[in-house]
């Protein structure tokens, strides 16, 4: 399937727009974070309702044009960088999420501090990060996705909702963060656990610490037997972390 550039497709459906902010309950109390701000359309509204705006934007023609139309706003700070190198602080994200780079966005928030977000996305990488344990979406950016935010999706956004038009629909989600967050070192076992999809989790497992000088054995002592007899695929979400947490902890 064809995916869209960085910032290639601005959102430019102004009932859609004002859904998002909405959702986003911004106000003027608020610190809101924008991950490409394209054309600026969503980046105006935004501007209208919050006390501060942070919106970045990678492709230099973009944030050119961003800049001439809003660079005047006073509760604007617009930067020409790549937001996922970014360690502001927020309360709240509204953004267009660029498909290409839509997992590793995931990855990047699941580590922030925020009340709540509203985003769209892909629909194909939408149903991905809310599928059930079983399901052939079912992926390590699925459990990272559900054990690190309380996830609701809202609407399909259409394709003519964009400029240019893409190929696919986009999800709109609100996301409110879960308490307690994974451990990086969870979060790249848990990654390592789903190369292993298809396999039983005691062989994956086992081929784990044998490459990496494990005991296997330890393994053994911290779980019922049952769950080394499931596949990777078939682990809920709270088994998949416990598992890459123990296997991280070895």
């Amino acid at each position: 399937m064809k995916r869209r550039r960085l910032g290639q497709h601005s959102l430019i459906d102004e009932e859609m727009i004002n859904r998002m902010v909405m959702v986003a309950e911004v106000s003027r109390k608020d610190v809101v974070f924008e991950f490409g701000s394209g054309t600026g359309n969503l980046t105006e509204i935004l501007c209208e309702r919050a006390g501060m705006v942070i919106s970045y934007e990678i492709d230099g023609n973009l944030y050119n044009r961003a800049k001439l139309r809003l660079g005047e706003l006073k509760n604007l700070k617009l930067i020409h960088g790549d937001g996922l190198k970014s360690r502001h602080k927020f309360n709240k994200l509204v953004s267009n999420i660029p498909y290409s780079k839509s997992r590793k966005f995931i990855m990047w928030l699941s580590r922030k501090s925020f009340e709540r977000a509203v985003i769209t996305v892909q629909k194909e990488f939408a149903e991905k990060l809310l599928s059930q344990q079983g399901s052939k979406d079912y992926k390590a950016i699925t459990v990272i996705a559900r054990a690190s935010f309380d996830m609701e999706p809202l609407e399909v956004v259409g394709r003519d909702s964009f400029k240019p038009r893409p190929t696919v629909d986009s999800l709109m989600l609100l996301l409110k963060p879960i308490q307690n967050k994974i451990e990086d070192a969870t979060i790249s076992s848990l990654k390592l656990l789903f190369s292993f999809r298809g396999r039983k989790v005691g062989t994956a497992i086992k081929t784990v610490c044998k490459r990496e000088g494990k005991s296997y054995n330890d393994m053994l002592k911290k779980f019922h037997p049952e769950i080394f007899q499931k596949r990777i695929e078939q682990l809920s979400v709270e088994e998949s972390v416990r598992v890459a947490k123990e296997l991280a902890d070895l």
